[in-house]
């Protein structure tokens, strides 16, 4: 079997209902379709991701690494070779995790659709048939609006629910959020903050002194992705738990922040650390070190969400913490699971999601199909897709 063509789809995804994250308001959110073709007529499908702008990925450099690895690569290899696929990535471009995540979901689902198995047991076999999934509370127009969304998501089933200090609000505004949130679902609720790197040493701890009696589970990413230094000192100088999330993107950061005793636990995202070999490679190093690791997502369709799936089904050290947040493409679609309500995705056999459960798919390779309609409908106005062959 040998690749003899990839295709590169730029869509943006529409949004139910804004979001309002530390740097802007989204109405939607563009990301980067892949599709690796070859010589025996099976297709893997990948996808990016949203790329993360503060680490200077874009949807355009996203695509002309796919051109790059694609053209010099991909085209005429063997999609069973991953490991050295992969470590040719690395070599020939730095960075750029996003495409060479998408690049690597496409590589899996064709081994997977290849030999008729599901992704999982590429992985290391089912370890978890269903996995405990959080919610997103993200900032409203008033504390009572954020409170009844919390309510809602523990009431559906979801396992806890993590708040996103916004831009363009106050910490004294962020603060009554966290207090309505911590009323509404009681004092012993699962209950956890991400800051997304939006602080400064000091002002992040005066704001965690602040923030302490809420009995949060603990915050995500205080400060800036590079500042290693002031995690350290924050884990050392207050009492909530800290996890870093933008700051270990590969696994020699994931090293250096345990060697300096700066976290408590890691977030990550397949597509943010490159990929699902990467992502095994990855927790292996929290694995070592006895530091628990969770899983986001970077606000990609279902296509993304089912290659996580596959992941945490697979593994053992972090399938069943009780706070993963899987869960972007629900928030595209405005909703808590995918059972009670239509879910109009980029893919037609979207997973399920239940009463604060993830199901893993059971269909050979990623276990979802692209909606083709929905495909070519959602392509970012004023971009084409690049299409790679001999």
């Amino acid at each position: 079997m040998k690749i003899i063509k990839v295709e590169c789809i730029p869509v943006t995804l529409p949004m139910k209902k804004p979001q309002l994250t530390r740097d802007e308001t989204r109405k939607s959110k563009d990301n980067v379709v892949v599709k690796v073709h070859t010589d025996e007529g099976i297709i893997g499908i990948g996808e990016s991701g949203v790329p993360n702008t503060r680490r200077g990925d874009t949807v355009e450099g996203v695509m002309g690494t796919i051109k790059i690895v694609g053209s010099s690569i991909l085209l005429g290899e063997d999609p069973f070779n991953i490991e050295m696929i992969v470590a040719k990535m690395e070599r020939r471009v730095k960075g750029s995790n996003p495409a060479k995540a998408a690049i690597d979901m496409a590589l899996y689902d064709i081994v997977g659709k290849t030999l008729g198995v599901p992704v999982y047991k590429l992985l290391g076999g089912l370890t978890y048939g269903k996995i405990p999934y959080c919610a997103m509370a993200h900032n409203r127009p008033t504390p009572k609006k954020v409170a009844e969304s919390a309510a809602k998501a523990l009431e559906s089933g979801c396992y806890g629910v993590k708040y996103h200090f916004a831009k363009g609000v106050t910490f004294e505004e962020d603060l009554a959020n966290v207090k309505a949130i911590r009323e509404a679902i009681g004092p012993d609720g699962l209950f956890f903050a991400c800051v997304n790197e939006g602080w400064d040493y000091h002002q992040a701890l005066d704001s965690m002194k602040k923030l302490e009696k809420f009995n949060l589970l603990h915050i995500e990413q205080p400060v800036p992705w590079w500042d290693f230094a002031s995690l350290a000192r924050l884990h050392e100088h207050q009492d909530i738990p800290i996890w870093a999330d933008e700051s270990v993107q590969e696994p020699s950061q994931v090293l250096q922040l345990i060697q300096m005793d700066a976290v408590d636990g890691l977030f990550f995202k397949v597509t943010c650390v490159g990929g699902l070999l990467k992502s095994l490679k990855w927790v292996s190093v929290c694995q070592a070190a006895g530091l628990p690791a969770t899983l986001g997502s970077m606000g990609g369709s279902a296509i993304t969400a089912a290659a996580q799936l596959h992941f945490l089904a697979a593994n053992e050290w972090m399938g069943n913490r009780p706070f993963h947040g899987n869960i972007s493409f629900l928030g595209l679609h405005d909703a808590f699971d995918t059972v009670s309500k239509p879910i109009d995705d980029l893919v037609i056999n979207v997973p399920r999601y239940e009463k604060g459960y993830m199901y893993v798919p059971e269909a050979p390779g990623l276990g979802v199909e692209i909606n083709e309609e929905h495909l070519s409908q959602w392509v970012i106005p004023g971009m084409s897709q690049i299409e790679i062959r001999r």
